[in-house]
């Protein structure tokens, strides 16, 4: 999972790191809209943890919908949980 770092200097491009700066080197350079790859810089050092991914996507839906509509916060986190790997609900993350 990539993490926003930084604007390029001339405003054109975003920077993206790993969430695990310290023991892995990947970057990512993306457009500032449509967020396409352009340039990927090294490999991920380390697994990926696709229930953790999972999660961190289901937190943004929920905090995006409970901006957006005026639904009871249960609604909205049935709305947003319901299509969630089993691995992805009993996860501590």
């Amino acid at each position: 999972m990539y993490l926003f770092d930084a604007f390029s200097y001339d405003g054109l491009k975003r920077f993206w790191r790993c969430r695990y700066k310290r023991e892995c080197k990947t970057r990512v350079h993306t457009g500032i809209t449509d967020l396409i790859f352009l340039k990927n810089i090294n490999n991920h050092t380390h697994d990926s943890d696709t229930a953790k991914v999972e999660v961190n996507i289901a937190v943004y839906n929920i905090k995006k919908r409970a901006r957006e509509t005026l639904e009871p916060t249960s609604t909205v986190m049935n709305y947003c949980i319901s299509g969630l790997s089993q691995a992805s609900k009993v996860s501590n993350y």
